[in-house]
């Protein structure tokens, strides 16, 4: 019987070295739309007098073979060319390369010297087989990237992760497993088995093992005899890789009783098989039993597979393999193998996909469209497996402009093949591309795409202030959008600034698609370039549009920063504006601290700052303590200030525990008592008011009559006092009374008769309230009130 072996001519191995990530051309345009190989020319530069960006002009003549199959060391050539109109025929070439798909961009590079029509592959080695692109880029950064072209780069190890040893079976068993992995290769090595030193075809109870792409190649000897005893050896061969072929030593396999292997196994696990249209395929049930099988095939579970003479379908191995000629897209689907002996049957299962090569059902073609008009780019294709796993369905879309994908957006949305846009801006004009892509192929269609040109009413973006410091340079932004790019004029108090304007004046320019961004720079800024400054900016094509934005320049002198905080008393639970006065110019700017240890404050959760300006939302305890504020702005040295948040004295600790109502009652009762004594103290006192102390008119007069019956000469029993005598609280300030006789010894100074004037005072008697009360820092004022009649004796 032919031992379990899969042919590996070129159309094969194309098939099983492109399988790969099913989103893989996903992963490569992603990668290309970060590798930057877009071109370095702005776009800028293709705008045209009419306010169009030219119209793109792209063909690409030839592309790289989609498929290159070479041994190790040796040399591979690919070729692309194309042409372009603009600026001149000769696009720019880039060469991409990946080994692997990945969506990862350090795994993509752009080829050092290929920057030429033809890429010189030499001396190729493991690690440069994988995906070649070739990109065309004219002068204005219209591009278009080439379908993806693979390169196969053979070679087969000597080395045999396992291999045949010598072993020796003295009991009967139903089947013996000799080793044998094949060493790494590319494509995948076949498997031939010897022994003594000829090769093993048509053996009915022996079969190669199954069970990945990775682990296969072990001999299975199902009930096994003494004839089967020999010497084994592995051979793996690679016809495209060079050398051929490796082979392992023999071992020397002793069978000293005969199997008992009775009930069908199966040893070629489920699997699947890939396929060219058109190409012929081989499924194997991989199943063994004694006395030997029967098998049926089916596809699915009730179609008998007609094997009879004539028929695409034959068997072969015993009826373990089916194989079909001519493959094609009905063929494709999952096979049933059905195997039984007397003892018992069991199933194996093969899928079986067909790939067909992708065609373009639809037929791009140059586009010419109205600026933001809503608007369908259609792409269709066929061609399987598709890349989600279902191979009934077509292949899958990726739309591209000049070599970056279009990704989905409130604007670009790709479905069923299909890109949706709301509208083009004039900005996106250029090569459109759809791809079409499977896990065997790469293939891409494009369209020139011309957006027309239509006026935008301008508009202006900037601020409306604008701060300057004497001596130093100032630059003032203006933004103005529209289409065509307005043309902006400065002007400073109503004078345009031209260059004859002032030689500290410059103005410079940056035009965009649809805006423009002016900038007006003033030197060594002075006093007199305060003002107002205006931007104004106008585009006209089919109306005229202006728009204008005045600017308050004010110009500075530079002052170094100070910084004042007081400290502040807070009440728990309340809300905190803990706030700095700054002052300097420029303005400076507040960094707050807290603590010696000056940790930052970083506007979070309670605290926010703003500017000199701190917010403690739901102020704790824990926010007592030290506080530094910091001011800088360039000038001199920073300013730094501290304060100190305390807590309020009137909070009060509300006891919360067993008792504490008690509590409660007990400090209301001790209140209560110190006020009741405190105000009995003030009625024993007796203490008079303020106000009380200062003499009123009467009063003076009576004292006058009880000293002397003849006034002093000049004496006005009735003097007019002014209101500052009246308040006074010392009569000695009052000049009308200075010579007044007065006998009252326990009087203040002023009070006294003259010096030998005699004592014309009384004595007290219980009848007599006394008062003594502080009015400076050594007088004091004696009232003496009496409740008889008193007068000169």
């Amino acid at each position: 019987t032919l031992l379990y072996t899969i042919k590996f001519e070129e159309r094969e191995i194309r098939m099983l070295t492109m399988s790969a990530s099913c989103a893989f051309l996903a992963c490569v345009l992603i990668s290309l739309s970060v590798s930057g190989v877009r071109g370095a020319v702005a776009r800028s530069s293709n705008w045209n007098p009419s306010g169009e960006m030219d119209k793109p002009d792209m063909t690409m003549t030839t592309e790289p073979r989609p498929y290159t199959i070479t041994t190790l060391g040796s040399s591979v050539t690919l070729s692309c060319a194309g042409t372009t109109s603009l600026p001149n025929g000769t696009p720019t070439i880039t060469w991409l390369f990946t080994a692997e798909i990945t969506p990862d961009k350090e795994t993509w590079e752009q080829l050092v010297g290929g920057t030429s029509g033809t890429l010189i592959l030499g001396n190729l080695q493991k690690d440069e087989g994988g995906w070649y692109f070739c990109q065309l880029t004219d002068g204005y950064g219209y591009s278009l990237i080439s379908r993806g072209a693979l390169v196969v780069v053979t070679y087969l190890d000597p080395d045999f992760p396992e291999f045949p040893m010598d072993e020796t079976y003295e009991e009967s068993r139903s089947y013996i497993r000799i080793p044998c992995q094949p060493p790494a290769s590319n494509p995948p090595a076949k498997i031939n088995w010897y022994k003594d030193g000829t090769l093993l075809e048509n053996v009915d109870n022996m079969i190669q093992e199954y069970v990945s792409e990775s682990e296969y190649g072990s001999l299975i000897i199902f009930n096994p005899t003494t004839s089967d005893s020999g010497n084994y050896a592995c051979e793996a061969s690679n016809v495209n890789a060079n050398p051929e072929k490796r082979k392992t030593s023999e071992a020397t396999i002793e069978i000293k009783d005969d199997g008992t292997g009775t009930y069908p196994q199966k040893f070629v696990q489920d699997h699947d098989v890939l396929v060219k249209k058109g190409d012929d395929a081989v499924l194997r049930a991989g199943a063994i039993g004694f006395p030997a099988p029967t098998y049926r095939w089916k596809l699915g579970v009730s179609v008998e597979i007609d094997i009879s003479p004539g028929s695409k379908f034959s068997t072969a191995d015993y009826g373990r393999e089916l194989r079909i000629s001519d493959v094609q897209v009905e063929d494709r689907g999952t096979y049933w193998c059905e195997y039984s002996n007397a003892y018992t049957g069991n199933v194996a299962v093969v899928r079986l996909y067909v790939i067909e090569d992708i065609t373009f059902d639809t037929v791009l073609t140059a586009q010419t469209v109205e600026h933001l008009t809503p608007l369908t780019f259609d792409c269709q294709c066929s061609g399987t497996p598709f890349t989600s796993g279902d191979p009934t369905a077509p292949p899958s879309v990726m739309w591209l402009r000049d070599g970056v994908p279009l990704v989905d957006n409130n604007r670009f949305k790709e479905d069923d093949g299909s890109l949706i846009m709301t509208g083009l801006e004039m900005s996106e004009t250029g090569m459109y591309q759809c791809f079409c892509y499977n896990t065997m192929e790469i293939s891409q269609t494009y369209m020139a795409v011309h957006v027309k040109n239509m006026t935008i009413p301008v508009s202006i973006d900037g601020n409306d202030r604008a701060e300057g410091v004497y001596g130093e340079n100032i630059q003032v932004p203006c933004r103005a959008n529209g289409y065509p790019i307005p043309v902006v004029t400065w002007y400073k108090d109503g004078n345009e600034i031209t260059a004859q304007y002032d030689i500290r004046y410059s103005i410079t320019q940056e035009n965009y698609n649809d805006y423009v961004i002016s900038k007006l720079t003033v030197i060594s800024v002075k006093d007199a370039d305060a003002g107002v400054l205006t931007c104004r900016a106008v585009n006209q094509k089919v109306a005229t549009y202006t728009a204008e934005l005045e600017i308050d320049f004010l110009v500075g002198h530079e002052i170094a920063p100070s910084i004042s905080l007081s400290d502040i008393t807070i009440q728990v639970d309340s809300s905190i504006v803990f706030e700095a006065v700054a002052f300097g110019y420029p303005t400076p700017g507040i960094t707050w601290y807290k603590g010696e240890a000056m940790v930052p404050i970083v506007t979070g959760g309670r605290y926010q700052t703003y500017g000199p300006t701190l917010f403690i939302e739901g102020a704790q305890s824990s926010d007592t303590g030290l506080y530094i504020v910091r001011a800088s702005n360039g000038v001199g040295d920073d300013a730094y200030a501290n304060a100190t948040i305390s807590l309020g004295a009137n909070q009060m600790v509300i006891i919360t525990s067993a008792g504490g109502v008690a509590g409660l009652l007990f400090i209301v009762c001790l209140l209560i008592l110190l006020y009741v004594l405190f105000r009995q103290k003030q009625k024993r006192e007796a203490v008079p008011p303020v106000a009380a102390t200062t003499p009123c008119e009467k009063e003076i007069e009576k004292r006058i009559r009880m000293t002397s019956q003849s006034p002093p000469t000049g004496f006005n029993p009735k003097p007019d006092l002014d209101e500052n005598t009246k308040n006074s609280l010392y009569l000695k300030d009052n000049p009308a009374l200075s010579e007044v006789n007065l006998g009252a010894r326990n009087l203040p100074p002023i009070l006294r008769p003259p010096m030998g004037a005699p004592d014309t005072t009384t004595d007290s008697s219980s009848d007599h309230d006394t008062d003594s009360s502080s009015y400076g820092s050594s007088t004091k004022i004696v009232r003496k009130v009496g409740k008889h009649k008193v007068g000169p004796i």
